[in-house]
């Protein structure tokens, strides 16, 4: 993996950690936040419970201290309406009452009084014995009811002697009395408790979200059943301002490690990943055309770009040296085996004419005469030869001939050295499409030949010839009938064979030798014409 994608990595990992802790931070100040949400909600259930009441104290006590009342006993069996109106009638106002009414044991309404004429004709459930028996089983009911006005508050109390303040005795009757929740009644509510208070069906309970704090304080009929439910929805503006400042404070966080992240991220993709970029294209790409810049830094990383720039001069210069070496090494070589398979050859040549004439002076003095002049003329040729070999160039591409005059000159200076039967034959067409450089090499490969023959295989006959072979190939032979040999035990100090498949190879073409011991040889290097 490389170090620029393992710090993309890094950085990655880093900006997800920093998420991850905002998110943490998060969940914190949730916990925090439902922990003073549940905190306040039961202060403002507390508090609305206290009002609630606080609120419905004067109706308990209306209730209760009337109920208990000597006089009110009377009343029950009197039925004396000028009393009630005195003592009932007048004090509905001072406990802040809307109605009241006087119900016998058996259940009869024995009276009414009324702030709202519309309540008068209220219906009270005395008909349903069930109510009845509540009210003989409760010391005290507080319940609802729904009315032409809207929802009343009623509370109900047995009607005793003034002495039975336990409520032990039978009900002499009962006194109820009631509250209207109008608008009136609601808006002291909310503004007491500075939230929003509304009547309405009861809901179940639901799933809480601050700020906003809702209550529910159901409102049971008679039977205790639900009848309505005071709706309170609060809104805390310390919880408003908590909520604001954990999500300022998570997206301060937030932002900060994402901008920390970022920077870092520009720095670094500047200061390392780009110049790490730059030294790897230069070690792939073996330049450093794209070090210029960098080359200039006073950093690291310039000092490695100095280093780099400063081993590729070196590597070049290496390069440079083992080129030079290497043509020096292929020139020696090339001259080596120029001198041997050329100059040594016709020095080989020239000795043996040498020796022929001298046998011939005394027997045929005008054929000696012309071996000598035969010598001379070759020692002339390697003479050139040989000037060319100082000037490294190729001793043959200076030649006008074709590779079939070249061959039949070479033939016949053979001959005029030797008494043997030295012949060439060449296809004049192939002869026409081979180019100077394979006519070097063939060349100085059928001087080896011929020269081997003539040396090593007491041969009274050779052959040259160039002809065409299928697929458009060539192919140089040189037979002799001497005595053979076997490639394989083939040994000594010589480089001839050596040097026949090097130049073979030279002109992209294969040496074949078909030789057998006392059989003669052939000698076969099959290549491509080319111009």
């Amino acid at each position: 993996m490389k170090v620029s994608t393992r710090i993309l990595l890094l950085l990655a990992s880093l900006l997800a950690i920093s998420g991850i802790s905002v998110a943490l931070l998060q969940a914190a100040h949730h916990r925090e936040v439902r922990t003073i949400y549940a905190s306040l909600q039961q202060q403002r259930h507390g508090l609305l419970e206290r009002l609630i009441n606080l609120t419905g104290q004067s109706l308990r006590i209306f209730a209760s201290d009337y109920s208990l009342w000597d006089d009110m006993v009377q009343f029950v069996e009197s039925g004396d309406t000028t009393w009630a109106k005195i003592n009932i009638n007048a004090s509905l106002a001072n406990f802040n009452a809307q109605a009241a009414w006087v119900v016998s044991p058996d259940g009869r309404l024995l009276y009414t009084a009324t702030q709202t004429p519309a309540l008068a004709t209220l219906d009270l459930p005395l008909a349903d014995p069930a109510f009845l028996d509540r009210l003989r089983r409760e010391r005290a009911l507080l319940f609802f009811m729904t009315s032409p006005e809207g929802l009343l508050e009623l509370h109900a109390a047995p009607i005793l002697p003034s002495n039975d303040l336990k409520r032990e005795q039978a009900a002499r009757g009962w006194f109820i009395v009631a509250r209207l929740w109008d608008e009136k009644f609601l808006g002291i509510l909310a503004d007491t408790l500075q939230c929003r208070v509304t009547l309405g069906p009861a809901a179940p309970a639901s799933e809480r979200e601050a700020p906003v704090i809702r209550l529910q304080r159901v409102l049971p009929d008679w039977r205790g059943q639900p009848l309505q439910a005071l709706q309170v929805e609060y809104v805390s503006p310390p919880l408003v301002e908590l909520l604001k400042s954990n999500t300022d404070e998570a997206f301060l966080l937030f932002t900060l490690g994402t901008t920390i992240i970022l920077v870092v991220t520009i720095g670094l993709s500047y200061w390392v990943i780009r110049p790490l970029h730059l030294l790897g294209h230069s070690l792939e790409t073996g330049r450093t055309d794209s070090l210029a810049k960098l080359q200039q830094s006073s950093d690291e990383f310039g000092h490695l770009a100095r280093q780099l720039s400063q081993s590729f001069g070196q590597r070049d210069a290496l390069r440079t040296s083992e080129e030079h070496q290497r043509q020096s090494l292929d020139l020696r070589s090339r001259l080596a085996r120029d001198l041997h398979d050329g100059i040594i050859q016709s020095v080989y040549a020239a000795g043996l004419g040498l020796e022929s004439a001298r046998h011939l002076r005394a027997t045929d003095p005008a054929a000696a005469e012309l071996r000598l002049a035969t010598c001379q003329q070759m020692l002339n040729d390697t003479l050139w030869q040989v000037r060319n070999f100082i000037a490294a160039l190729e001793p043959s591409e200076e030649s006008t001939q074709t590779i079939a005059q070249a061959l039949a000159t070479l033939a016949a200076n053979m001959r005029s050295l030797q008494s043997i039967g030295i012949t060439a034959m060449a296809d004049h067409e192939l002869a026409q499409r081979i180019g100077k450089h394979q006519e070097m090499h063939l060349l100085q490969m059928a001087r080896e030949a011929v020269s081997n023959a003539l040396r090593h295989s007491g041969a009274s006959q050779v052959r040259l010839t160039l002809h065409p072979a299928a697929d458009n190939q060539a192919v140089l032979e040189v037979t002799d009938n001497g005595s053979g040999f076997d490639p394989a035990l083939r040994t000594g100090t010589g480089r001839g064979l050596v040097n026949l498949a090097s130049r073979a190879r030279e002109i992209g073409g294969t040496l074949h030798i078909d030789t057998t011991p006392g059989k003669g040889a052939r000698i076969a290097i099959q290549f491509s014409p080319k111009p």
